[in-house]
């Protein structure tokens, strides 16, 4: 970069709608780290709206929203804060692990990870503290990037006059998911009555904690800020109209449009209009402007979805690696489609041999078989020659015989027995022939 890059900060944290003077931190379950310089020994430093120089391991914000009650959730979001402190200690952060977003991707999520770790831990060592939890979310800015990693429904958004606000953070929560099935706009989302339901967080026994990181590009002229649901659940992003009634007065957009020249006076104009929005939380507000030392903000064409979720991301987020993803997927499908080709080919080969080798057997008992059926039907004819023989005698009762008869019946069978002899050439077993059997009766007399 030709120029250094500056930037100014305010932050504040009140118990605002949950003050209560006998609760610890007199109701406040918010927490915040801010350092203005990491590379610095100066831990948790920063001075409101006074410019100043980003070092080459740049400056972190992390809010942290409690869950569980009283003498709960304060715990919870200091130990979460804590951890992040403790991650960005001094001599902790290295210039390799500063040095591109997925390094840092991979360290921010790890405190997130290890915060939750510690507050389930904490948390099973105490009965009174059992079911506490927090939310989590930093922002590491490093040269003209923004790092941010989250876990709960706690914001970060980004307002320049350019593109005016767009919210960089998604939340988990069951209303974003209604949200993200289209059952109700983005909008809706501020008047649902389970709008405080949030899906994720730190200190969640069912589930171990899951962050979500994006990268995204900053400009002269951004505005950062990173708050707790106790603003943002009361303040729209923008002027929102129902049935052509404006909902609310005051929205987070115009409210930092109009006191952007100090961030003090900004801040503060953000606690008033959620107090005056009838606040019933804690609030916690973090704003860092980059004043200098990169290009102003392109100007952006919002497609529908932009609109619905008002996410948006850098342009660019790991080049370097953005092509081996793709370049896996084709030769993972390339080789699928060599070993499908190979047994495929193989599953052919094998069919082909088993119906060569049931037709051999087929082939062989045809021959086998012809022989039998000739011996069979030689059976058949022989039994056949013997059968007339066999019916003649119960044919007729013996009677005496005349020497007439006999010769009669002798030159009948003589002309039967040429035709059966030739019947059974054939294979056919001779019947008998009962009119042979009825002309023998007047020939034998009575």
């Amino acid at each position: 970069m030709s120029k250094n890059i500056t930037f100014r900060l305010a932050a504040y944290t009140k118990a605002a709608g949950k003050f209560d003077p006998n609760a610890p931190n007199k109701g406040n379950e918010d927490n915040f780290y801010l350092d203005d310089d990491v590379s610095d020994e100066n831990l948790s430093h920063y001075e409101t709206d006074v410019v100043t120089n980003l070092s080459s391991l740049g400056m972190v914000m992390a809010v942290a929203d409690g869950m569980g009650g009283m003498n709960a959730g304060e715990v919870a979001s200091e130990i979460a804060i804590e951890t992040v402190k403790d991650f960005f200690g001094i001599g902790r952060v290295t210039s390799l692990i500063a040095s591109n977003h997925e390094s840092r991707k991979k360290y921010l999520e790890q405190v997130i990870i290890e915060a939750d770790n510690k507050i389930k831990i904490q948390a099973s060592q105490n009965s009174e503290q059992r079911g506490m939890g927090s939310t989590l979310i930093i922002a590491w800015i490093v040269g003209n990037e923004l790092t941010l990693s989250w876990l709960g429904d706690s914001r970060c958004y980004r307002y320049n006059d350019i593109n005016g606000l767009e919210l960089l953070s998604k939340d988990h929560s069951y209303v974003q998911e209604l949200a993200d099935k289209g059952v109700i706009t983005y909008e809706q989302t501020f008047i649902h009555p389970q709008n405080n339901i949030v899906t994720r967080s730190l200190g969640d026994e069912s589930k171990k904690a899951k962050p979500d990181t994006r990268l995204f590009s900053l400009y002269k002229g951004d505005i950062i800020l990173m708050c707790s649901d106790g603003l943002s659940g009361v303040l729209f992003d923008r002027e929102f109209y129902l049935e052509n009634n404006l909902l609310s007065t005051y929205n987070i957009e115009d409210i930092i449009k109009n006191n952007k020249s100090s961030l003090q006076a900004c801040r503060e104009a953000l606690f008033d209009a959620a107090e005056k929005s009838d606040w019933y939380d804690n609030v916690t507000v973090i704003l860092c402007e980059i004043t200098d030392g990169l290009p102003l903000a392109p100007k952006k064409v919002k497609t529908q979805q932009e609109n619905t979720d008002n996410f948006t991301e850098a342009p660019k987020a790991s080049s370097k690696k953005s092509w081996k993803k793709p370049l896996i997927i084709i030769l993972a499908c390339c080789i699928i489609c060599v070993v499908a080709a190979i047994c495929t080919i193989r599953y052919l080969n094998n069919n082909k041999q088993a119906e060569k080798s049931s037709q051999t057997p087929t082939q062989i008992q045809t021959p086998k078989t012809t022989p039998t059926e000739k011996v069979e039907d030689k059976e058949d004819s022989q039994a056949a020659k013997q059968e007339p023989a066999k019916a003649k005698k119960p044919a007729k009762p013996k009677k005496p015989e005349t020497p007439t008869t006999n010769q009669d019946n002798s030159n009948k069978q003589k002309e039967t027995k040429p035709q059966n002899e030739e019947g059974n050439k054939g294979g056919l077993t001779p019947v008998p022939n009962n009119n042979n059997t009825q002309e023998q009766k007047p020939s034998g007399g009575k």
